[in-house]
């Protein structure tokens, strides 16, 4: 070959490898991208550079992309996370800890909340809050009477509170310091009887019950199970009057399901025995979403939304307004009332611009009209409760808070 012909050959096959590149983001990026490894954003595909400048940054930036999705990064992160997991009992956030006899928690709701935040918000190390529940929780019930809707407040304890004894044992020692700051302001002197009998934080009865059972299944940070099904038996109790022999028969079984927040220690697997009810077999007919609601409003597509029919319950109608304590504990109050609906609020901030009013109207007239003598019950875990939620929320739901 001349050597003309080989310096044409070499020109074709560099003008072929430049396309090829141009083109690999495009090929590639939908069939190679991350399954959730990542604690981080990966790099984006590169754009097809439209100048100058850009054709210069195109290296780079395709180098970026070439690691994160054809290198061996992500099985590497899930290789360190088990092995740090196995050797030193370490998950790869400080949103997640190992505690002892094999129970997991949740440390923190956010990356950026100082570590174990959650931890001593739920047992009350060094935390003042009671003239902030006292404001916003007399506040909740106070406008609900006069709205008519007579609801009540359950404040459902988070693990680390029930399970205190299982928390590392630093960690355990300073909550055993402290009391938490629901029962800190149930404790107070000269509250409002009725104020104390719409408000349930059964601690002490989930300290007790967890001596022989799980009420949070040890590698989540939600509750199943035993948890809902006795809180939903105390709190109804309480509330209403309503007695263990009303609930109706249920069926259940265990089963091993992964941490529902798995998604913080890709790479490792953290199963936990959960209880879960079988609804056919308990007679109860469950619906999710808002397609369960025939003409209600479109921006409840916006809400995580379930309507529970039992009619062979004791109680008439139930509504649950909750934070995601709420979807695992439906099922169990349920079998108390012929129908339970079931409202997360968690989206509410979705409501925003020009039409948030129109839209919180929407949704107040189809949580509220129509209730005079329903059961209404707000359930929130400490933490919600601690981080203000209830004066964040209830100014959206029922106006003039």
């Amino acid at each position: 070959m001349t050597h003309a012909k080989q310096g044409a050959a070499l020109s074709g096959l560099a003008k072929l490898t430049l396309v090829a590149l141009l083109a690999a983001p495009a090929l590639f990026s939908h069939s190679s991208g991350s399954d959730g490894a990542e604690n981080r954003r990966m790099a984006p595909p590169p754009q097809r550079p439209a100048s100058v400048e850009e054709a210069l940054k195109y290296s780079a930036s395709f180098d970026a992309w070439a690691r994160d999705n054809f290198s061996l990064r992500e099985a590497l992160v899930r290789l360190n996370t088990r092995v740090r997991y196995h050797l030193f009992g370490v998950y790869p956030t400080n949103q997640v800890i190992q505690g002892r006899e094999g129970r997991s928690f949740l440390t923190t709701s956010h990356p950026l909340v100082p570590p174990y935040d959650d931890v001593f918000s739920s047992c009350g190390y060094q935390r003042e809050l009671t003239g902030m529940l006292n404001q916003q929780i007399g506040r909740l019930l106070t406008l609900s009477r006069e709205r008519g809707i007579q609801a009540k407040l359950l404040v459902v304890p988070s693990s680390p509170v029930v399970h205190v004894d299982q928390l590392p044992a630093w960690t355990s020692a300073l909550c055993h310091t402290a009391t938490p700051p629901m029962a800190r302001w149930l404790a107070q002197p000269g509250l409002d009887p009725a104020l104390r009998r719409d408000v349930a934080y059964p601690l002490e009865q989930m300290r007790a019950a967890a001596r022989e059972t799980d009420l949070f299944p040890r590698t989540f940070f939600h509750w199943g199970g035993a948890g809902p099904r006795l809180v939903a038996e105390w709190s109804l109790g309480q509330f209403y009057g309503a007695r263990p022999e009303q609930a109706t028969p249920y069926t259940s079984g265990k089963q091993w399901l992964p941490s529902d927040v798995s998604h913080l220690f890709p790479g490792l697997e953290r199963r936990s025995e959960v209880e879960v009810m079988d609804l056919d077999a308990s007679g109860i007919a469950a619906c999710h979403g808002a397609a369960c609601f025939p003409g209600g409003p479109a921006v409840l597509e916006k809400f995580e939304l379930a309507l529970y029919r039992n009619p062979k319950a004791a109680r008439g109608r139930l509504l649950l307004i909750t934070d995601s304590f709420g979807p695992p504990a439906a099922p169990w109050f349920a079998r108390y009332y012929r129908e339970t609906v079931l409202f997360n609020v968690n989206t509410l901030y979705l409501l925003e611009g020009p039409r948030q009013e129109r839209d919180l109207e929407r949704v107040r007239r189809f949580l509220f009209d129509g209730r005079e003598g329903d059961d209404v019950v707000v359930m929130y875990h400490d933490a919600t409760v601690h981080a203000k939620r209830i004066a964040l929320d209830f100014p959206k739901l029922l106006p003039g808070f």
